[in-house]
């Protein structure tokens, strides 16, 4: 006879104390990489591999784990200038799960700023392990969620069938929370100070950033 029916669910097993001591720690500074972007900011963050490392020294290689969720998505926008020259803006989504702790989602973007077929690796490349560094600092400090983790990438103007796709994508990840149209077109430009249509790259780019770690936060488990 099965022991365990009528027992109900297995309720889960809660983080260590260990585990919650090792995240109030402070993120040490040695681990903290700086680069400075062409306009002169001094962006900190930690690499990928140091954010993997923290995440094995906190949890335990064995009680963590990072999935993608959905594919690497890729919208081509021209360059500024209109020489014809187009990047490629990769995006994508990670969500981590933490045995005892509720699993976090967020958006990572990078950019393939020519052609070549390892501009493009790279950047789905670093568009996953951004995702995954993202994710992990919604889990504490110890992760980084104190620093300026973006990363910057070059001003892009996208076309207007590209700019649509943006915002179908916004009104999408919003319709999966449960909001119709007209309640995120309103939400958006109470956020933003402008309408939905009228937002231009960079903007659509956060707000389907932060519309995605929203739902996320709600729906636990299920994919946007």
């Amino acid at each position: 006879m099965d022991e365990t029916a009528g027992r109900g669910p297995a309720r889960p097993r809660r983080l260590s104390r260990g585990a919650r001591r090792r995240l109030r720690q402070p993120l040490d500074p040695q681990l903290v990489s700086e680069r400075t972007t062409e306009h002169g900011e001094v962006l900190r963050y930690i690499e990928g591999w140091r954010a993997i490392e923290l995440a094995n020294a906190v949890f335990g290689h064995d009680r963590w784990g990072a999935e993608l969720v959905g594919g690497v998505t890729c919208l081509e926008l021209p360059e500024p200038g209109g020489d014809g020259a187009r990047a490629a803006l990769y995006t994508a989504t990670v969500r981590v799960t933490a045995r005892g702790c509720p699993p976090h989602s967020d958006v990572g973007t990078a950019v393939a700023e020519d052609h070549s077929a390892e501009a493009h690796a790279v950047a789905v490349k670093a568009a996953v392990t951004d995702a995954l560094k993202r994710a992990l600092r919604h889990f504490g400090a110890r992760f980084g969620n104190g620093l300026s983790a973006a990363e910057a990438g070059p001003a892009l103007a996208p076309s207007a069938a590209e700019a649509d796709e943006l915002r179908r994508r916004v009104l999408a990840i919003a319709a999966g929370a449960g909001a119709d149209e007209a309640r995120t077109r309103a939400w958006v430009e109470q956020r933003y100070g402008r309408p939905l249509a009228e937002l231009d790259a960079q903007a659509l780019v956060a707000c389907i950033d932060a519309l995605s770690r929203g739902l996320h936060r709600r729906s636990g488990p299920r994919a946007a």
